[in-house]
């Protein structure tokens, strides 16, 4: 009688298991050759083009000025610190970052400098309490 339930148990499962996989399946099938893609909305080629563009008088008025800045070459207000290029050794010291090169090593006391503007761009490590930390590159 054992043997019989076991068999039959066995069964069971295969057929659970034939039609599970049957399932999945019927899941992988082409998908109607009537079908499109989802539709994607037109993008401009120069996506810095699409953009507002920032006025130059407004920029200036608030002691700024136009620059392109970035990988896309976005022009944007772009307003420079009292302290820019001051040697530092902590955000702290510094109107924006005190910054260094991505690569600087842990050795030692790291010196950076004040960055130049509120625009900044390009590889670079924040530099806290003498420590290059926050390594990043902004396109």
């Amino acid at each position: 009688m054992k043997a019989g339930r076991a068999a039959w148990l066995r069964a069971g499962a295969l057929a659970g298991a034939l039609a599970g996989a049957l399932a999945l399946a019927a899941c992988q099938g082409d998908p109607p050759a009537d079908s499109a893609p989802a539709a994607v909305p037109d993008m401009p080629r120069d996506v810095a083009s699409a953009m507002p563009q920032p006025d130059a008088a407004a920029c200036q008025a608030q002691g700024g000025m136009l620059d392109r800045r970035g990988r896309a070459q976005t022009l944007m207000c772009v307003h420079p610190y009292p302290d820019a290029g001051q040697q530092c050794t902590d955000n702290q010291q510094c109107t924006g970052k005190c910054v260094t090169a991505p690569d600087d090593g842990p050795d030692g006391q790291i010196v950076g400098t004040c960055q130049a503007d509120d625009a900044l761009f390009g590889c670079y490590a924040e530099v806290v309490d003498g420590k290059a930390v926050r390594a990043i590159c902004v396109d």
